[in-house]
């Protein structure tokens, strides 16, 4: 029987098992043990004992990334730390509207999107814990994408939809996200293979923005958003879109997972297509890299072909142990 694991760690199971190699869990939810043949080694969700500490280090602080990247004049949006309010001054050299997210951390926790002056950067920046620098930069333009690199090669691409319900004229909002949640895949936290739709705040005020309460109902077929972040743990889905990844675009990727160090790299992108360039258009760009990207968009896409991301992982860590040539 699988243990209580994370959705990631969940499908490195049953993959594993799937190839043959036997796993054993700590408990701890992530960590599992991979043995074959008197071989072992450890996964955490998509990551192996085979990543770079030094990669991980690059992708957990979005600051460094932001180094690394502008380093190597590869795209992503122009920023600022913010450590103070005296900080707030430095502003002047970025163009609004903003994005403010904590230098570490993921799963869009705490991003504040949309932010058209300093006063709404400076109101935002007082909410956040006392002391605590924020990383603010420029909104960059298009529609957000997850790409993976395994060994530094494109492997696949993920359109990742936030929040959103269609109405049937009939319902309010707010009985179409109840129903909407009775999918099957969706549960609570990052364990089943979607996350529930909950309400809170930022829905609300997100809908009042679009002149929306919860008590609104939509015409037939209108989609409302209800986040303007698109992550799975938010309540967004995955669309599979790897075939419209065009050649230069996936060079790029490849480059991206190799000056950060990550063999096993996930690459946030906003873009108006890929299907051409980043190069080609102006405010496309990275938004930040992970050393331990999720799984479930991939593997369980709610459109388009799932990717078996997981075996391409445990064929690179077997390669690694030598057992494939």
């Amino acid at each position: 029987m699988i243990p209580q694991l994370n959705a990631s760690s969940r499908i490195m199971w049953e993959t594993a098992e799937r190839l043959g190699i036997s796993c054993i869990d700590f408990g701890d939810r992530e960590t599992i043990l991979m043995e074959l043949n008197g071989q072992s080694w450890y996964t955490r969700g998509s990551r192996t004992s085979f990543q770079s500490s030094v990669g991980k280090t690059i992708a957990d602080y979005k600051p460094l990334t932001k180094k690394v990247l502008t380093h190597f004049k590869l795209p992503t949006a122009a920023s600022v730390l913010i450590h103070s309010e005296v900080d707030l001054k430095l502003m002047a050299d970025l163009h609004f509207p903003v994005v403010m997210k904590p230098v570490a951390g993921g799963h869009g926790k705490d991003v504040i999107v949309g932010l058209n002056d300093l006063e709404a950067v400076k109101k935002n920046w007082i909410s956040f814990k006392p002391n605590q620098t924020v990383l603010v930069e420029e909104m960059l333009v298009g529609t957000e994408y997850r790409v993976i690199c395994i060994d530094y090669r494109f492997v696949a691409c993920a359109f990742r939809k936030p929040a959103y319900v269609s109405g049937n004229n009939q319902k309010t909002i707010e009985e179409l996200v109840a129903e909407k949640n009775q999918h099957p895949w969706r549960g609570t936290g990052h364990t089943n293979n979607l996350t529930l739709i909950t309400i809170d705040d930022l829905v609300n005020e997100y809908l009042e923005s679009q002149n929306l309460t919860l008590a609104s109902v939509p015409v037939q077929n209108q989609e409302v958003l209800l986040r303007r972040t698109a992550n799975l743990s938010t309540g967004g889905e995955a669309w599979d879109v790897t075939k419209t990844v065009c050649e230069e675009n996936k060079q790029l990727f490849e480059k991206i997972a190799r000056v950060c160090d990550l063999n096993i790299c996930g690459i946030d992108v906003m873009c108006n297509t890929l299907a051409k360039p980043l190069s080609t258009q102006p405010k496309a760009g990275v938004i930040e890299v992970n050393a331990s990207p999720g799984l479930r968009m991939h593997h369980y896409p709610m459109q388009g072909t799932p990717r078996d991301v997981a075996a391409i992982i445990l064929q690179s860590a077997l390669k690694k142990k030598n057992y494939y040539e």
